[in-house]
């Protein structure tokens, strides 16, 4: 701050010089060209010449250095926000992560306490995946977590959020969803999933995907939540999986 400062003062005193020097020279040369210094006139053209000649050393002295650190500040900022933004986002799907989305599901469990609104939370997880890593390699098995991306982002709603939890298992937050209802959204992930053709570049296959779900009570805590939809994905796996079950908190 005090260097900021020393640099306002030196710039004004030197657009204090600068203003006497130019406001002299002015007057004498109006005054060898033989005008009244005193009439309206020529008080008007002092004024719009002395404006002229001390504009561009107050952009420059002032304004340039002032614009210059908005553009560093506002650099900043920007490079702030998108490393807060790379942290909480999966590079190979671009939904959240496992972090970002337990910050937002933290949030809708805030809301949903203090409005006394109802919330939704599923775990999803696609169905033998393994193998697909195993059979087709890797590279096969990033392209069928991105499709299953695409479809998540067609169905879901726009409050409704998405995170990439843990290798082949997503996340879900539907807020202001009862169970009916997050059980049909949920269905329709499956049924979308179920019917969708996944490319793996040498051949194209049909896969599935288990859903377990539960809905929010108030005083619930994260652990407990994110532990309940786990067990009702569980239930679904040995349920034969392509299953949507539903747990309700005790």
């Amino acid at each position: 701050m005090r260097g900021e400062a020393g640099k306002a003062a030196k710039a004004m005193v030197a657009i204090v010089a600068i203003t006497f020097a130019a406001e002299f020279l002015i007057m004498r040369g109006l005054a060898a060209l033989g005008f009244d210094l005193a009439s309206p006139a020529t008080i008007l053209f002092d004024a719009l010449l002395l404006a002229i000649v001390i504009a561009p050393p107050i952009y420059w002295v002032v304004l340039t250095p002032i614009r210059r650190e908005y553009d560093k500040r506002l650099e900043a900022e920007i490079e702030a926000q998108e490393m807060s933004r790379v942290a909480i986002t999966d590079p190979l799907t671009h939904l959240m992560n496992r972090r970002g989305i337990t910050v937002g599901l933290l949030d809708a469990m805030a809301q949903a306490e203090r409005y006394r609104t109802p919330l939704i939370v599923a775990m999803a997880d696609i169905d033998h995946f393994k193998e697909i890593n195993d059979t087709h390699g890797h590279k096969a098995g990033d392209r069928v977590l991105r499709e299953v991306t695409a479809i998540f982002t067609e169905v879901l709603r726009m409050p409704d959020k998405v995170g990439r939890y843990g290798g082949e298992e997503f996340l879900i937050i539907m807020p202001h969803t009862k169970l009916a209802q997050g059980r049909k959204i949920a269905e329709r992930i499956r049924a979308s999933v179920g019917k969708w053709e996944f490319d793996l570049g040498s051949k194209k296959i049909h896969l599935t995907i288990s859903i377990g779900m539960t809905q929010f009570k108030p005083g619930d805590d994260l652990e407990k939540l994110v532990s309940l939809a786990d067990k009702a994905l569980y239930d679904a796996k040995q349920g034969g999986r392509n299953l949507v079950v539903a747990r309700k908190m005790q």
